[in-house]
């Protein structure tokens, strides 16, 4: 049997990947879990996300996803950008989910500021979960945001899911603060990224 690593490519998204962007996104507010049926009364708010993965100024948008492929097929996907950028990006994202779904988000918290390199959304298919695909999305971003000059990564993890956070843990992120977003209390992680 082959090493995973040799088996899974990563590469950025297109816009044609929006489908599977929606999906991860709504994974990570659980909204949704990747793997599950599309229940009939989240079709709007999913098609609409899709939409939205589409637009290239967006938080969700194609431009800042990596995907993981095994044998061509999508199976996991990380949502990633620049702090700075996070802003403005918000705006026009919450505004768009407000304007078709009623969803007031004006009071989350700001999840990111400028000088971090923020993780928002990851996702793996459950049947390729434990083969290091996630540390590799994540290894992938990290020397991304290293080579483009950034000194911290941030994240979000929900406190009622100790289990990630100790994932996030041990791959050597700490805890910053907490944040209400999405109706929970998260703890926002930081690592200092370093050469």
């Amino acid at each position: 049997m082959q090493p995973v690593h040799s088996i899974v490519q990563l590469r950025d998204a297109t816009s044609d990947d929006a489908p599977f962007i929606a999906r991860v996104v709504l994974a990570g507010i659980d909204m949704l879990d990747i793997d599950a049926k599309l229940p009939d009364e989240q079709r709007a708010i999913y098609e609409h996300l899709m939409d939205i993965c589409r637009m290239d100024d967006t938080l969700y948008s194609y431009l800042n996803t990596r995907i993981a492929e095994v044998d061509g097929n999508r199976v996991g996907a990380l949502v990633a950008y620049d702090g700075a950028r996070y802003a403005a990006l918000r705006a026009k994202t919450f505004g768009l989910v407000q304007q078709t779904s009623g969803m007031d988000l004006s009071r989350n918290a700001m999840e990111t500021s400028p000088g971090e390199f923020y993780l928002d959304s990851m996702a793996v298919l459950s049947d390729y979960r434990g083969l290091g695909i996630g540390k590799m999305l994540i290894s992938d971003r990290m020397d991304y945001a290293l080579c483009n000059g950034f000194q911290k990564v941030t994240l979000l993890v929900d406190k009622d899911k100790p289990r990630l956070q100790h994932y996030y843990q041990s791959l050597g992120f700490v805890f910053v603060e907490e944040l209400f977003v999405f109706g929970s209390w998260y703890n926002k992680l930081g690592k200092n990224n370093e050469e």
